[in-house]
């Protein structure tokens, strides 16, 4: 089964929200496990305020929520605006038919 996080933020202000992006290129994420398959900053077209962070895990079961790499990130990028920290697990595959559950 794989499964996402998602830290969204929604800056304080333009300049939080460049400060957000550099932070995030700088990054150097722990050594690249298995099941860590990306970690990835997205933006939203409507509100230019919105950044997201997904972070896609590959199989194995989520550890009872969120993990340690999403809550280091949501802490570190909460200095840059509002947090809100969700996981996700994928039910069902449309593209290659794959059943996750």
């Amino acid at each position: 089964m794989d499964w996402i996080e998602i830290i969204h933020l929604r800056s304080h202000s333009h300049q939080d929200k460049a400060q957000a992006l550099v932070a995030f290129r700088q990054l150097s994420l722990p050594r690249r496990t298995e099941r860590l398959k990306s970690a990835r900053l997205f933006r939203n077209h409507s509100l230019e305020s919105d950044l997201s962070i997904i972070i896609t895990w590959h199989n194995g079961k989520k550890q009872g929520g969120k993990s340690p790499l999403g809550l280091q990130l949501a802490a570190a990028f909460s200095e840059f605006g509002q947090i809100y920290h969700t996981t996700w697990e994928c039910e069902f595959s449309l593209f290659d038919n794959e059943e996750t559950r």
